[in-house]
């Protein structure tokens, strides 16, 4: 097949074939690549996929309407439709119209919803009827991020529990601060650490329940002993929280005594436990029905009571799920099968990367007319104030790797970005929760774009933006700021070049490369402090009292500050592609004694301060332009 009639079929089924890599190159897909993809996303060979010729549908699946306009849906082979709309609330609209220039336009706006219009009686369409915008915060504030696993105070048992968060909430609060951010609190198989691999994105993970506050608990229950010694491990030692935790909550579990409440939520979750227990091959099917019903109930409690302190919980929607999970199994109609997602060669992944969970498939998830991506959204949604979509440019496109293959052989397959959008804004309205969009990296120029189209928060991080030879710039308004993520080193490591040793030793760079990184750090740090340290000193504690007092003073809607970087810690949360320095480290200070820090009061009470100083500008600048 000729390499262009080759491109045109994939371009038919939603296959990039160019994309502009992390250096600004263009790299073209190979034809094997292509050949592999189309013959995955059409389910045939790639010449009966060129012989196909795709009917034309009389209507898509999904329609999106935008804000309050009048519905204008796309009919193909129609001159006059008869249709009938089952709104969302039940109520039911119906009428005749012609269609005008294959545009059928309904008389009436619709409320926002997700609502379901039949043509001719035999052909339907969803229509999601969604604000433009996500949901805006109220006003300018300020949290701390504290992933919960490593977050911990005397009460804890080894990790950090929902008890420990909003423990958290509220110190925070005393500083006038409204947002505690952590990393997704998803449920996960036993020997799974990493919070991006979650056995599902619709139940919550039982090692964070606050045990103490069970009312089937018992002072027999626990074992002392075994929680000084969870206490006084230097990392999460998982498997041993969770022996612990399992072993009272089995015995909480016996003593539940069932009510109306939980037999409807049993309903609803009784497919997930009797997957969890096949998994377990025991029958622990009523303890994960009780588990997760107690974790429902703390998770609304905790995510009320931060609310009522401020924004609310920052929580964050992972990109993708673990492939032996309840989610890939239970809808496994939705996922493309045969391929993973990841990330094609990069400076600093050389290789590219192969994350190991299956993308949706484009067509199956509108034919199921994104129930299970609404679904996951919304409960999200309904606990959190803010919510991070972990690499939003997978609304728009992914990088898929067949199986077998190396990352390298992997191209970008879209999505219909409109429409996952529309879900997020009409979700993130109905539940007040604002959206933040993980941009970081090199992302297509409409990313952006549609990102502020709709109203999507964007990240700002001190980290990415600063540069050897030019001024750091400003955080943008509809930003969260911070110096760092999760992904990143402390900044005490990254000030000193730690990050630059580590890749050396992991064999991502060599002796050269790493000289020429030390150098352009060097200069980093003398931009730095040039434009915001005054006086001569390049001590990483004064340099990020500085930032931090430069973000707090910013335009940026949000600011976060990273609880790790108050005392100088140099070892990531994450260290992508080294699993063992992963997902377990434990804060160095607990609760009590952050609180008991002056350092730490010192820096929290400045940005407190200046934030508050921000947020009153804000509000005198918006007096002017009303008055």
């Amino acid at each position: 097949m000729r390499t262009s009639t080759l491109r045109d079929l994939a371009r038919r089924f939603s296959i990039e074939t160019s994309y502009t890599d992390a250096a600004g190159a263009r790299q073209q897909a190979s034809k094997a690549a292509l050949v592999a993809a189309i013959e995955k996303r059409s389910g045939m060979s790639v010449d009966d996929a060129a012989k196909t010729v795709a009917e034309p549908r009389t209507v898509e699946p999904v329609t999106v309407v935008w804000g309050h306009a009048k519905p204008r849906v796309a009919l193909h082979g129609c001159t006059r439709a008869e249709w009938d709309l089952a709104l969302e609330d039940g109520s039911w609209r119906s009428g005749r119209a012609d269609v005008v220039d294959g545009v059928l336009t309904l008389p009436d706006a619709l409320p926002y919803g997700y609502h379901t219009l039949t043509i001719n009686n035999a052909h339907e369409t969803l229509l999601i009827a969604a604000p433009m915008k996500a949901h805006a915060p109220r006003e300018k504030t300020w949290g701390v991020f504290a992933p919960l696993y490593a977050a911990h105070s005397r009460r804890s048992w080894g990790a950090g529990d929902l008890g420990d968060l909003l423990a958290y909430a509220s110190w925070i609060d005393d500083y006038n601060g409204g947002v505690v951010a952590t990393l997704p609190m998803l449920a996960a198989f036993d020997d799974e650490p990493s919070p991006y691999s979650p056995v599902s994105r619709l139940y919550w993970n039982e090692l964070y329940l606050d045990v103490t506050r069970l009312p089937e608990l018992q002072p027999d229950d626990l074992d002392h002993g075994a929680i000084a010694h969870l206490q006084q491990t230097p990392r999460v030692d998982y498997a041993a929280v969770r022996r612990e935790k399992r072993r009272v909550l089995e015995r909480c579990a016996a003593r539940f005594a069932r009510n109306a409440d939980f037999e409807r939520f049993a309903a609803r979750a009784n497919d997930y436990a009797q997957f969890r227990a096949r998994i377990e091959q025991r029958d622990s099917a009523a303890y994960h029905l009780y588990v997760q019903y107690r974790m429902a109930q703390q998770m609304r409690e905790v995510a009320n009571a931060a609310r009522r302190l401020g924004a609310g919980l920052y929580l964050d929607f992972p990109l993708g799920v673990n492939p032996g999970g309840y989610d890939a199994h239970e809808y496994a109609h939705v996922f493309a099968n045969g391929v993973a997602v990841g990330a094609p060669p990069d400076l600093f992944f050389t290789k590219g990367q192969n994350w190991g969970f299956a993308p949706f498939d484009p067509d199956a998830v509108r034919e199921d007319r994104y129930r299970y991506f609404r679904a996951a959204v919304r409960q999200h949604v309904s606990h959190a104030g803010i919510l991070r979509i972990d690499h939003v440019m997978g609304l728009h496109r992914l990088y898929w790797i067949p199986d077998g293959g190396d990352a390298r052989d992997g191209v970008y397959v879209r999505y219909r970005a409109d429409e996952l959008y529309a879900i997020l804004t009409l979700e993130s309205q109905r539940h007040g929760c604002v959206v933040v969009g993980e941009d970081l990296g090199t992302v297509p120029p409409e990313v952006p774009k549609m990102m502020s189209r709709h109203g999507l928060r964007q990240m700002y991080v001190v980290q990415y933006e600063v540069k050897p030879d030019a001024p750091l710039p400003a955080p943008p308004a509809a930003s969260v700021a911070s110096i760092n993520t999760h992904d990143m080193p402390p900044f005490a490591a990254w000030w000193n070049g730690k990050d630059v040793d580590d890749r050396v030793e992991m064999g991502l760079l060599d002796e050269v490369g790493a000289q020429r990184e030390h150098a352009a750090r060097e200069q980093m740090r003398r931009a730095i402090v040039r434009e915001f340290v005054d006086g001569p000193t390049e001590s990483a504690p004064r340099a990020l009292e500085v930032l931090l007092a430069f973000l707090a003073s910013s335009d940026a809607e949000i600011v976060l500050v990273n609880l790790e970087d108050l005392w100088g810690e140099r070892e990531s949360q994450n260290v992508p592609g080294v699993p063992e320095r992963s997902w377990t480290q434990k804060f160095r200070l607990g609760l009590e004694q952050m609180r008991a820090d002056g350092s730490i009061r010192r820096v929290l009470t400045n940005v407190s301060a200046r934030r508050a100083r921000a947020l009153l500008e804000n509000q005198h600048e918006q007096g002017v332009k009303e008055g």
